[in-house]
Formats: C-alpha cells, sequence, structure tokens
C-alpha cells in the first residue's frame, strides 16, 4: 500500500515520514503507530536485558558455590570437639547357649559443645583389610557425660566372632563427618572366655 505527497504527488511507501521527492513531511498515523511500537519494543527488550543480568548477578552471588561456607562450619564444629579413643575392648557373653561378642570404645572426651543436640556418634569396627565389620550410631546427649575416666561408646554385638583389627569414630551432624578418629585394636588385652574354653 503507498500514500502520495500532499506537496508534489510523489507516492509513498506506507510508513514514510517525509517525502522522498521533495522533502516535505508527511503527516501518516500509521508510520507514527509503527515508530511508538518499536519505540516501546526497544525499551521492553532493554528492560529484558537489564532483568537477565540483573537476575544472573543475584543467582552468581547468592546461589553460586558455598562450599567455603560450609567448610567454615564443619571446621568451627570440629574446634568444639576435643576428644581421644583410650582403647578398644571386648567381651564375650553366652545366654540360651549362644555366644555373643561385643566391642566398644573408652573414649576420653576433653571438649564437647554445650548444646549436644543434633550431633551422633558413629563408631565402625573394620578387619586388617579395612572391611567394615560393623557399626553403631548414638547420640551425643545419649553416650556422653562427664568423666576423666573416658565414656564407653559404640558398642556392637555379634552372634559370631569377628576378627576386628580397628575401628573408627566419627562425629556427625546433617550427615556430615564434623570429626573422626582411629585406633587399633590391641589383641594383647582381648581375651574372650568362650575362646579361653575352646583351647
Amino acid at each position: 500500500m503507498t500514500i502520495k505527497c500532499p506537496k508534489c504527488g510523489k507516492e509513498l511507501p506506507d510508513e514514510s515520514q517525509f517525502c522522498l521527492e521533495c522533502g516535505t513531511r508527511i503527516s501518516n498515523p500509521a508510520a507514527s503507530r509503527n515508530l511508538s511500537i518499536f519505540s516501546n519494543g526497544k525499551i521492553f527488550l532493554a528492560l529484558i536485558f537489564i532483568v537477565l543480568i540483573i537476575g544472573g548477578i543475584l543467582i552468581f552471588a547468592g546461589g553460586g558455590d558455598h562450599s567455603n561456607d560450609v567448610n567454615d562450619k564443619v571446621d568451627k564444629e570440629a574446634r568444639e570437639f576435643d576428644f581421644i579413643i583410650k582403647e578398644i575392648d571386648a567381651y564375650d557373653n553366652v545366654y540360651d547357649g549362644k555366644t555373643s561378642y561385643t566391642y566398644y570404645l573408652y573414649v576420653l572426651f576433653n571438649k564437647v559443645p554445650s548444646n549436644k543436640d543434633g550431633y551422633l556418634l558413629k563408631t565402625t569396627y573394620y578387619d586388617k583389610n579395612d572391611t567394615e565389620l560393623g557399626s553403631e550410631i548414638e547420640t551425643l546427649s545419649s553416650a556422653y557425660y562427664d568423666s576423666d575416666y573416658g565414656n564407653s561408646v559404640g558398642h556392637y554385638t555379634s552372634y559370631k566372632y569377628i576378627d576386628v583389627d580397628h575401628a573408627k569414630l566419627q562425629v556427625i551432624k546433617d550427615d556430615r563427618v564434623i570429626k573422626e578418629s582411629e585406633a587399633k585394636l590391641d589383641k594383647n588385652k582381648i581375651d574372650f572366655e568362650q575362646q579361653k574354653t575352646n583351647k
């Protein structure tokens, strides 16, 4: 579709604002409407671009890698604990003709947090090939009491003899290991009654 210049009569494209022949300004509502839509479109695109940039900054700043924050929290919580495994001990028991073997740790807690809620103690027993033989999980508040002689934790019972070589004690909170320690079993100190009887 075309329009005519009111001054020289030249046929012009519909969206023209000036005559290409004489330069007269054309009063063209269609061209004004197209320009207005185009301008608003530019503004709209610019706004979308700004929103995307701001959104990207917020995502990187707020939703980025918080591993340092998590590590700092774990380090801070680890400093709330100071303990050593004094020894691994064990005993056997016969009941109703069945023999059970129970292993446990003597742990000396030099320091624990005042708020013990949410902390778990996981004791895992291994053989000499580092194969897991069994484990026990208990709350810190149920296993710990203030003692100069140590606390017995991680009582694990098996109805068959297991050849424990070493054990690991882990303090866990929110599925994260806060602190851990290992100890080797001194087999010279373990003398099961049933083994003595069967010798």
